[in-house]
């Protein structure tokens, strides 16, 4: 990448953490383009050389998620001495931590994604690019005898949406507030993984050990 596109990409960036502030402090709705003018210092013409509206700043905004948890498991899906279902648990630990170092965010995307349907199809989108590292997982766990799947990538797909899928669930705030009702919401979902994949239900943790004396609240 050259020098004008590091730093037209860089600026995007920036644009882009600028508006999040905003939108968490001020709401989407409530918040203009002259609001991200007015705190990035850009001139409007300035600011439609990087995006055409505010909806297309969200939408990177939504992306750099995506992009950023991807490039954190790479060194897992690299890893030679992991076998598949270390990885599947370790991709799973990744994709935890990294929510909740931007769980503000998150928590107002989830909200804000609730209410616009074409939003909402695009986190799914956006959810089909964990499907390739996903499925390599599967694959290995096929090859190594850890997992007994017919149609690796269909399975991914699938499973996939059933976790990522939480927040859209019509019972999501009472998984939230009521700790016993998120634990099983978190049993039968590793149940579900756990029998697709053909393996114990104990061998997997798909928020991480610590959940057990948490709640919902601290992942979405």
């Amino acid at each position: 990448m050259d020098k004008a596109a590091k730093k037209h990409n860089s600026k995007k960036n920036e644009l882009v953490e600028i508006a999040e502030k905003l939108f968490l402090e001020k709401g989407y709705e409530e918040t203009s383009v002259e609001d991200i003018l007015k705190a990035s210092g850009l001139s409007k013409g300035g600011f439609y050389h990087y995006f055409k509206s505010k909806e297309e700043v969200l939408a990177e905004s939504i992306n750099n998620l995506a992009e950023s948890l991807l490039k954190e498991f790479e060194p897992i899906m690299q890893d030679p001495e992991l076998n598949a279902l270390e990885k599947l648990n370790r991709f799973m630990e990744k994709k935890v931590a990294s929510q909740k170092q931007k769980k503000e965010i998150i928590k107002y995307l989830v909200m804000l994604v609730k209410s616009d349907f074409t939003l909402y199809k695009y986190c799914i989108t956006i959810a089909q690019k964990y499907v390739d590292p996903f499925v390599q997982i599967i694959e290995q766990g096929v090859k190594e005898g850890i997992f007994n799947v017919e149609f690796p990538r269909e399975t991914a797909d699938i499973l996939l949406r059933a976790v990522t899928s939480v927040p859209q669930s019509l019972f999501f705030q009472e998984y939230v507030e009521d700790k016993a009702k998120s634990l099983k919401y978190k049993a039968s979902l590793e149940a579900l993984v756990a029998r697709t994949l053909g393996i114990e239900n104990k061998e997997i943790q798909l928020f991480g050990n610590e959940f057990e004396n948490k709640n919902m609240k601290e992942y979405f």
